[in-house]
């Protein structure tokens, strides 16, 4: 009996420890991501507006606002592909850029930062590498981590991407899901590619899809019920030794 309250507290024990940390997904696509929102960065300013690092943005149905900028607390630009962008996304689609520094004088060269004012369980946008001059079919890396409402990282991803100046829609997808709950308060995401110096790992991104997951116990519950527990073993083998 003792051996048997013994494996009962180590079960315990490990299906708390389990059970309080998050479970992550990543899409290759937003259809994977199914989103139930979105954030469309058309709504920020007109086509080649720089803007100030950070902006608030509403959510397309209202539910929830972001800030949004360069991490470096440097501006930013709101594009249009084939407007006054010219990339790897489909025509006409609303961007943010990180603008590029040390070339042209203004914005910076990331990481972006977007934080929510209220979590969620899923993101997805779609990334490339700006393109330049007549130089394209450029492999890039993008990193993507989300970070909880304290700002502790949950959860990082890489993605490999081809830069070009086709606007036939094939940036590279970056995507995740916290699988536990609406528990991501913040993403970070940058680049690198083969240029080097000479691109500077600037970048752009399309709209951000969002969407929301049933929560399940918070870790604190799941503490108090593993102590609970073995309260209860101990009583019993108490008991049990009399």
């Amino acid at each position: 009996m003792k051996k048997k309250l013994l494996f009962l507290t180590i079960a315990v024990l490990c299906f708390t420890m389990f059970a309080s940390a998050d479970t992550f997904t990543t899409y290759a696509t937003r259809a994977q991501q199914n989103p139930s929102d979105i954030f469309d960065w058309g709504t920020i300013a007109p086509p080649g507006t720089q803007v100030t690092t950070p902006q608030l943005v509403t959510s397309f149905s209202g539910g929830n606002t972001a800030l949004v900028g360069n991490s470096n607390g440097s501006p930013f630009l709101a594009e249009q592909e084939g407007v006054t962008y010219f990339s790897s996304f489909d025509y006409g689609e609303s961007l943010i850029w990180t603008g590029n520094s040390p070339l042209f004088g203004f914005g910076g060269i990331g990481p972006m930062t977007i934080s929510f004012a209220n979590p969620v369980g899923s993101v997805g946008f779609g990334i490339t590498a700006d393109i330049y001059f007549s130089i394209g079919n450029t492999p890039f890396t993008a990193f993507l981590t989300a970070f909880d409402v304290n700002g502790n990282p949950l959860f990082a991803m890489t993605g490999n991407g081809l830069a070009n100046g086709n606007e036939d829609g094939s940036a590279l997808f970056m995507g995740l899901g916290d699988l536990t709950g609406s528990n991501i308060g913040s993403i970070q995401f940058t680049i690198t590619n083969s240029l080097g110096t000479f691109a500077n790992n600037d970048f752009a991104i399309d709209a951000l899809s969002i969407g929301y997951t049933s929560a399940v116990p918070e870790p604190s519950s799941l503490v108090l019920l593993g102590s609970g527990l073995l309260g209860m073993a101990g009583v019993l083998r108490r008991k049990l030794a009399r």
